[in-house]
């Protein structure tokens, strides 16, 4: 036991310092990317030129914000993984916007989901094709056809009801009128939520 223990006992010992060693250290680090970050609900379009992003990710991450190509903003999320990102300016027409997100070691999560958004600040332009301003309607049913086209998509009221739009973007409604004179009104909404308004004025007679 004594020639044993003379012999092997510095190599035992080295081995359990090495163990001990090895069960201090924290092994290899994190590289575990976050989960990309998610928006919240986005308008596919808008009139207004500077927009607000929010969406929430991985607490603590970093949240880069890509718009139409290279990052332009960047942010903190908080404890719960809420972040925002405020006054984003917006290039009329088409924007294309996404974001990534990145720990604390810098490990780099997938890109979110990509936004399309228009930026259009024009009202829609309105031509009432039928009556004409002026004319002079005859008739049993005290009904008038109104017929119209805009230059892109919109919804669209005649004397405040919904009129029919088409894919070529033509309207009608048959309005109900009184006797005398006749103000109507076309009101057109775009998807940006500008809006448009032509008047025209005719005298409707009971045959």
């Amino acid at each position: 036991l004594y020639i044993g223990l003379k012999f092997f006992g510095p190599q035992v010992g080295s081995f359990f310092l090495l163990l001990s060693k090895n069960r201090n250290e924290t092994g290899p680090g994190d590289t575990i990317a976050p989960a990309a970050p998610k928006f919240s609900q986005t308008p596919d379009a808008t009139n207004v030129q500077k927009l607000t992003i929010n969406g929430i990710t991985e607490p603590g991450a970093t949240v880069k914000l890509f718009v139409n190509g290279p990052e332009k903003h960047k942010t903190t999320a908080d404890n719960d993984g809420f972040f925002t990102f405020i006054d984003i300016k917006l290039s009329k027409g088409n924007n294309i916007i996404f974001a990534k997100s990145f720990d604390e070691v810098d490990n780099e999560s997938e890109k979110s989901e990509v936004l399309y958004i228009q930026y259009d600040d024009k009202i829609p332009e309105i031509e009432i094709t039928k009556p004409t301003n002026g004319e002079k309607i005859t008739n049993l049913n005290k009904r008038i056809l109104v017929e119209g086209k805009t230059n892109e998509e919109a919804n669209v009221k005649i004397n405040g009801r919904v009129a029919i739009v088409r894919a070529d973007n033509t309207f009608e409604l048959l309005l109900g009128v009184s006797e005398g004179n006749v103000e109507i009104k076309v009101e057109a909404t775009d998807k940006a939520g500008n809006k448009a308004e032509e008047k025209i004025y005719i005298t409707y007679v009971k045959d």
